[in-house]
């Protein structure tokens, strides 16, 4: 992938999806910088990396807070002088199957905020880093809920995910010319601590039978298209939306 040596910040790292992001860009030698809302998981999954061979940094940053974000970026900046890959992957989600007109407001802001505007703060940070390396990647995190409707989730993880699609486009057009390139890849159903949250082993099972390559997505298969962007192969694509979904859902 040719992504040795390039500094990579990956955000919800701490853990899950996230997690094997990181690690895998730490195997292909790059410099990682995982950030989590909670500091001990991104301090385990920068040590993994380090007893591992690799490079990484960690920091405990709630990308919904403007002023913790632009300091960690602030810290990447000041370390390595500018920013190759930022991967926006934190994101909250709210309780299973809720009702739209059942959904607390409360409800509404934390998944819009951690989802969406997370990634918009992100971005905005990373814009001017990027630009000192003469361009690089930002990769969005959408989800199949953002290419129709969550099976499992509400109205709030639907629109947040739709966000981040329509934001990643105006980025994508927005800063082309700097050779910023942005895309989203858009995941579905995951095998992972996430899905395990909000289904039983049977729900699971039964929302595979709907895939039609018969199974859920794993990290690996998301991982693999991660990289993808972020390599010399992507060149060439911007605003572009790549479903991770075995089929589940043919936009």
């Amino acid at each position: 992938m040719a992504l040795s040596g390039k500094i990579v910040l990956v955000t919800g790292a701490g853990r899950g999806m996230g997690e094997h992001v990181a690690k895998r860009f730490a195997a292909e030698g790059a410099v990682v910088h995982v950030l989590d809302i909670q500091g001990e998981r991104a301090a385990a999954v920068a040590a993994a990396i380090r007893a591992s061979g690799g490079r990484a940094e960690p920091a405990a940053v709630d990308v919904r807070d403007d002023r913790q974000v632009g300091e960690a970026f602030a810290a990447v900046g000041a370390a390595h002088g500018g920013l190759d890959v930022l991967v926006n992957m934190a994101g909250g989600y709210g309780a299973q199957f809720r009702k739209s007109e059942e959904t607390p407001v409360e409800e509404w802001d934390m998944v819009l905020d951690s989802n969406l505007k997370g990634s918009f703060l992100c971005a905005k940070h990373a814009v001017p880093l990027l630009r000192r390396r003469g361009g690089g990647r930002i990769i969005n995190f959408s989800s199949n809920a953002g290419r129709t409707v969550s099976p499992l989730l509400g109205c709030s993880y639907t629109a947040a995910k739709a966000g981040v699609i329509g934001l990643s486009r105006h980025l994508a057009r927005e800063f082309a010319h700097e050779n910023i390139l942005v895309n989203t890849v858009a995941p579905g159903p995951a095998e992972g601590e996430r899905l395990s949250d909000l289904i039983d082993a049977e729900g699971r099972a039964a929302l595979a039978r709907q895939i039609p390559l018969g199974r859920l997505a794993t990290p690996q298969d998301v991982a693999g298209v991660v990289l993808f962007l972020a390599s010399d192969a992507a060149a060439f694509m911007t605003g572009a939306i790549l479903d991770v979904n075995g089929g589940y859902v043919l936009a």
